[in-house]
């Protein structure tokens, strides 16, 4: 063999052997590079980490109607109206505070307590309630309510006026227990053991161009006309 070809050989070989050992050898298991013109394949994985998406609007206007339990026909445009106008306005919600309201204004008149009633109603109910409270107060009347519980509360009205007031009328159907004294203490209507049927009519309002978030009782209604009488709230509003 010709010394140039042997010596050639003996070259080859030795990058042979460096090659191998820095490249290294296939054995299988090595991930294969992506054929930038093959059609990428989404990894079932992808996208695991983020969170899902909620095609359905939140405030969806089915939402807003028929959320709360007891919407009469005549509220539900009122409803959607004022959802779409305050964005924090839930009706579920608002059920609930307001039956909260009904209670803690019927035994702040109850017990006379104008300052409750003053931070709850809004002047011109406050002013009626005020009234009644001093007509009361003058003949030497007392009165005490309990309010056992809140079987209904209907919204039966809303809107808003003029663009920047929102309304809701609910009408409230409780069972109570009240009594009427009069100066020398004597009964004078209601009874202490007897759980009677209210039932009243009230508006609540705010105003949509203030950042007070806070609603105020604006009307009150005797709606119905019970037969063993009720706490004897003012209309107003």
């Amino acid at each position: 063999m010709p010394m140039d070809i042997l010596i050639y050989a003996i070259i080859a070989a030795v990058m042979v052997f460096w090659l191998r050992n820095v490249i290294g050898t296939r054995n299988g298991s090595e991930r294969q590079r992506p054929n930038p013109f093959e059609e990428k394949k989404p990894s079932e994985d992808a996208g695991s980490s983020l969170p899902p998406v909620d095609m359905k609007p939140v405030r969806d206007i089915e939402q807003i109607k028929y959320k709360a339990a007891s919407v009469g026909e005549k509220a539900d445009a009122g409803l959607v109206q004022i959802a779409l106008a305050d964005k924090t306005f839930d009706v579920h919600d608002f059920r609930e505070n307001a039956s909260d309201a009904f209670g803690i204004i019927v035994h702040a008149f109850a017990e006379g307590d104008r300052d409750t009633l003053r931070d709850l109603c809004s002047k011109d109910v406050y002013n009626a309630f005020d009234g009644a409270l001093k007509e009361r107060e003058a003949k030497g009347e007392k009165v005490s309510t309990e309010i056992h519980s809140i079987r209904k509360n209907d919204i039966v009205d809303a809107g808003i006026i003029d663009r920047k007031t929102a309304y809701v009328t609910i009408r409230f159907t409780a069972d109570e227990t009240y009594v009427i004294e009069n100066a020398k203490g004597n009964i004078i209507a209601g009874h202490p053991d007897r759980v009677t049927e209210m039932t009243d009519k009230w508006t609540f309002s705010r105003s949509l161009k203030s950042a007070d978030p806070r609603w105020f009782l604006s009307k009150t209604e005797d709606d119905v006309v019970e037969v063993d009488g009720k706490t004897p709230l003012p209309d107003a509003g």
